[in-house]
């Protein structure tokens, strides 16, 4: 295989599964990491944790700089790659060159800050970063605003309020976690988030962040908030200037056009995590799909594929959970709000443990919800992956007993047929 070059842009978890990935596959080649960021791999799941204070600084990291040098990695950290000449396959940055012989683009995402007037102002953060995080521990006061009822967001809520803060939340949308949940529990999540002390407000938007230097006050367009701190989390963007400039092929929602491979169109070239495009593996649509566990199978795809290997990425599922307070909620696939008006059929389940909502379409399953005991979504979330006809498991599948542990499919198969039966 000879002593190939094989540089990667970026080092979240696409970045480092690629190096790791390209390393075993090649143990001779010289693999180099550059990252804009001035840490190695940590979880950005878990900053919200930090902030309250639940966790300590050493949880959050996930490698050192030794653990890379250990596996024949070198990782640069801050270091800013200016331009990309495909042609003659090399990096600038920061003075310095790197001709390279394989390229894995893993150049993330940044958050998307909308052009509110006064978003400059002191006090006001995204939550994307390490970085981010500090800055939001060392604010002081007793009000936060939180600008997005996404995942992010919720947690950043959940932390404030943890920390004794006032905290008002405000989506766009007509409820919180729009892109995981249906309304029904949706709305569950709200109410859990009111009687905890958090004002959510819906179907609000921002309209001007006030203050002197400092943030003072946020105005949406029906009322005005108090407001010590602001974070934004309002949703991701994909990095993607290297790519355009490059001239590579850009997909439908604007990130890297990737094959089953995850090459990115030119040879010697893959892209894997935030900034790439793949395929949903339920609705067989191209997307960006950024979630830990996509992205860290994408990376070792890429990162094997540069090394010589020839795998093929499977697809990407949206599977998100997050802790709030003392409940969990989780989600797979799609909710039946981003389907075709209708092609589905919904089923809602509650019990001692929670509650579950279930979306299909024709006889499969397509989507899975759950609040609560969200453990019990392993077993539906594997028939939607398989592609199971819901008709027939029913009809010919064994009856298990029921348990804690999952939500059997036998416990609600008459009210399954029903539905099905359009009933």
């Amino acid at each position: 295989m000879g002593n190939r070059v094989i540089a990667i842009l970026g080092n979240g978890i696409a970045g480092d599964q690629a190096a790791l990935a390209a390393k075993r596959t090649d143990p001779d080649a010289r693999v180099v990491m550059l990252s804009r960021d001035a840490y190695p791999l940590y979880s950005a799941c878990v900053l919200a944790d930090y902030i309250s204070g639940e966790i300590p600084r050493s949880t959050v990291f996930i490698r050192s700089v030794e653990d890379y040098a250990k596996a024949g990695i070198e990782l640069l950290l801050s270091r800013d790659v200016a331009s990309w000449l495909p042609e003659n396959r090399l990096l600038r940055f920061d003075g310095e060159e790197l001709p390279y012989d394989r390229l894995i683009l893993a150049t993330g995402s940044r958050p998307f800050i909308p052009p509110i007037p006064g978003v400059n102002k002191d006090g006001v953060f995204a939550l994307k970063t390490f970085d981010d995080a500090e800055g939001l521990r060392a604010v002081r006061g007793r009000s936060a605003v939180v600008v997005g009822a996404g995942p992010v967001g919720m947690e950043a809520a959940v932390a404030f309020r943890r920390m004794g803060w006032s905290v008002a939340l405000v989506e766009l949308m007509d409820r919180v976690l729009p892109r995981m949940l249906d309304a029904p529990l949706a709305n569950s999540v709200r109410k859990q988030f009111e009687g905890m002390g958090i004002s959510v407000f819906l179907g609000e938007r921002v309209e001007e962040i006030s203050g002197g230097v400092r943030v003072e006050s946020v105005r949406t367009d029906q009322r005005t908030l108090p407001a010590d701190v602001v974070v934004l989390v309002i949703g991701m963007r994909p990095r993607i200037e290297l790519a355009r400039q490059a001239g590579l092929a850009l997909g439908p929602a604007g990130g890297i056009r990737t094959d089953a491979h995850m090459g990115a169109g030119l040879p010697g070239v893959w892209a894997c995590g935030d900034c790439a495009e793949s395929k949903d593996l339920i609705c067989g649509t191209n997307g960006l799909y950024m979630l830990w566990n996509n992205a860290k199978l994408q990376g070792h795809t890429a990162g094997a594929n540069a090394a010589g290997s020839q795998k093929r990425y499977p697809g990407s599922l949206n599977v998100t959970t997050v802790k709030l307070f003392d409940r969990a909620v989780a989600s797979a696939g799609a909710p039946a709000a981003d389907l075709p008006e209708g092609a589905t059929r919904v089923l809602h389940r509650k019990d001692p443990d929670g509650e579950l909502w279930l979306v299909l379409r024709e006889d499969r399953l397509v989507g899975v919800q759950g609040l609560g005991n969200v453990d019990r979504l392993g077993g539906l979330t594997s028939m939607m992956l398989k592609g199971l006809n819901i008709r027939r498991t029913i009809l010919k599948g064994p009856k298990p007993s029921a348990g804690r542990d999952t939500w059997p499919l036998h416990t609600f198969e008459k009210d399954l047929m029903r539905l099905l039966n359009g009933r």
